[in-house]
C-alpha cells in the first residue's frame, strides 16, 4: 500500500489531552482554509474521542469530519497498531510519556507499517532508544521519525540551521551557535514535567549512562558520516555568566539538557552544513546581573528538589500542573517567546571570522508550551502528511533516505516557509549587530 493510497492523511494520537485537543484545532482550522486533509483522531476510549471531537467542533467546525479509531497501543498487539497505523500516511502523537508501552508500541508500529511518525517528546533515553532501533528500519523504509517538534526543541534546531544556511549564503560555515531564551509569558507543559520525571527515574538513569552527553542522539550519526564519534562537546552553561555576543548576562537554561542533543543530532546528520569543528550552547538572556544571579540559583534549587523522588512526588501533586491541565485561553492566547539563535563562522577560504548573525524565533499570540507547541507539531506533520510538502523534502526519493531525524533535518526550508506563513510564528535571521533582542 502507498501512502498516496492510504485511508487517511493524518492519525493523532492524545486527542483527548490538553495540547492534543489544541492541536486538532489548530489542524481543523487549517483544513477549513487551506488544503483538504483526511483526518482522524485516535485513543483508548470512544466516550472521550467523542467528546474530544465534539468540543474541538465548537471550535473549529471542520473538527466534526475527523474519522474516529478507538485503539489501545498498550493492549493490542503488535499486528493489530500496525493494522491502525498502515491507514495513514503520518501519525502525530501527544499521547505521552513516550517512554512507555504506549508509546514504544506506536512509534515501532508506525516503522513496520511505514508511516512517517511525529511527537513531541522530551525523553532522551526514548529518542536514544528509537534511534538505536529504529533509524536502519526506517532509512529503509523511507519513512521519517522526527521527534522533540515542540517547544523543545524546534526553535532551537531550525535556528541552528537558520544561522547554517545563513553563513553558506556568505561563504562560510557555522562554527557555533548560542541559543538564547529571551522575553516570554507563558507556562510550561504539565507532560513536559511528566517527560522530565520519567527520564529522572531510577531505572532509565542506571540504564542510559552518559545521557547528560550533548552527543547523547549523535554518535552513530557521526560515525556513519566519517566524523570522529568520540568527539566531545562542553556541558551547556551551568552559572551566570555575562554574554559578550549579546551584551547581556545570562543564566542556565532549563531546556538546554534536550535542546543540546537534538542541535547535536542535526550537525551529526548533516555535518557537511557545519564546521567540522562546530559547537552549541544555550543560556536564558537576563536584564541584570543579578537578576541572573537569582535566576541561577533558583534553578538549582529547583532542580535539587526534581532529582528527590519523594520531594519530585510531592511537587508533582501538589504545585507543577499534570499531563493533561493547561493555563486559561486568555494566557494561551496572549502568551508569546522569543528564541535567539547567535551564529559565530569563518570564510571557508581565508579561515577569518565573519559577521555574527542571529536567528529570531518568535512566538506570536501563543504560549509556547501548548498552543505554540501544539502549533510546532502540526506544522511538522503537514510537512509529511501533505503530498506535495514531503515531495519537496530533500530526503524523499532518495534511497535509503529515511531515518530517525531532527525537525530541521527532515523539513529544513519546507518547514520555515510554512511557519512564516501562519499568524502564530516567524523565522527571521539578521547580522546579530542589527537584531533587536528581547528581554
Amino acid at each position: 500500500m502507498t501512502m498516496e493510497s492510504r485511508e487517511f492523511d493524518l492519525i493523532v494520537f492524545g486527542a483527548t489531552g490538553f495540547t492534543g485537543a489544541l492541536a486538532c484545532e489548530y489542524i481543523a482550522r487549517a483544513v477549513a482554509t487551506n488544503f483538504k486533509l483526511k483526518v482522524a483522531i485516535a485513543g483508548r476510549n470512544k466516550e472521550k474521542l467523542e467528546n474530544a471531537r465534539a468540543a474541538c467542533a465548537t471550535r473549529a467546525a471542520k473538527a466534526k469530519e475527523f474519522a474516529m479509531i478507538v485503539c489501545d497501543c498498550e493492549r493490542s498487539s503488535a499486528k493489530a497498531m500496525e493494522d491502525v497505523v498502515k491507514r495513514t500516511s503520518c501519525v502525530l502523537t501527544f499521547a505521552g510519556p513516550y517512554d512507555s508501552a504506549y508509546g514504544k508500541a506506536l512509534v515501532k508500529a508506525c516503522a513496520s507499517a511505514k508511516t512517517d511518525y511525529v511527537d513531541i517528546t522530551g525523553e532522551p533515553q526514548f529518542v536514544r532508544e528509537c534511534v538505536d532501533e529504529l533509524h536502519d528500519d526506517a532509512k529503509k523504509a523511507n519513512i521519517a521519525i522526527v521527534q522533540c517538534a515542540g517547544y523543545d526543541s524546534v526553535p532551537w534546531d531550525l535556528g541552528t540551521y537558520a544561522c547554517a544556511k545563513a553563513m553558506e549564503a556568505r561563504g562560510a560555515s557555522l562554527v557555533k551557535a548560542t541559543g538564547h531564551a529571551g522575553k516570554s509569558k507563558g507556562g510550561v507543559s504539565g507532560g513536559t514535567i511528566a517527560s522530565a520525571a520519567n527520564a529522572l527515574t531510577s531505572e532509565t538513569t542506571k540504564k542510559f549512562k552518559g545521557m547528560g552527553d550533548p552527543l547523547f542522539f549523535a554518535r552513530d550519526a557521526l560515525k556513519a558520516n566519517g566524523m570522529d564519534e568520540k568527539m566531545r562537546w562542553a556541558s551547556p552553561q551551568s552559572r551566570a555568566k555575562f554574554d559578550d555576543d549579546t551584551g547581556y548576562w545570562t543564566m542556565p537554561s532549563i531546556m538546554a539538557g534536550i535542546n543540546a542533543k537534538v542541535v547535536a543530532r542535526s550537525f551529526a546528520l548533516d555535518p557537511k552544513r557545519y564546521s567540522p569543528t562546530f559547537t552549541y550552547d544555550e543560556s536564558d538572556l537576563c536584564t541584570s546581573k543579578k537578576s541572573a544571579l537569582l535566576g541561577t540559583a533558583a534553578l538549582g534549587v529547583i532542580g535539587a528538589a526534581f532529582i528527590t523522588p519523594p520531594v519530585r512526588w510531592l511537587l508533582r501533586k501538589t504545585v507543577l500542573p499534570a499531563p493533561g491541565q493547561g493555563p486559561s485561553e486568555d494566557v494561551r492566547e496572549t502568551g508569546f517567546s522569543n528564541v535567539y539563535v547567535v551564529g559565530k563562522g569563518v570564510d571557508s577560504k581565508t579561515g577569518t571570522d565573519v559577521e555574527p548573525v542571529c536567528a529570531h524565533f518568535e512566538f506570536k499570540n501563543a504560549d509556547p508550551g501548548y498552543k505554540g507547541t501544539a502549533a510546532l507539531a502540526v506544522e511538522v506533520a503537514l510537512c509529511l502528511a501533505i503530498p506535495s510538502e514531503r515531495a519537496r523534502l530533500p530526503w524523499v526519493g532518495k534511497a535509503n533516505g529515511g531515518g530517525c531525524f531532527t525537525p530541521s533535518h527532515a523539513m529544513g526550508d519546507v518547514l520555515i516557509e510554512r511557519l512564516n506563513k501562519t499568524e502564530n510564528f516567524s523565522i527571521t535571521v539578521d547580522e546579530l549587530k542589527k537584531t533587536v533582542l528581547r528581554v
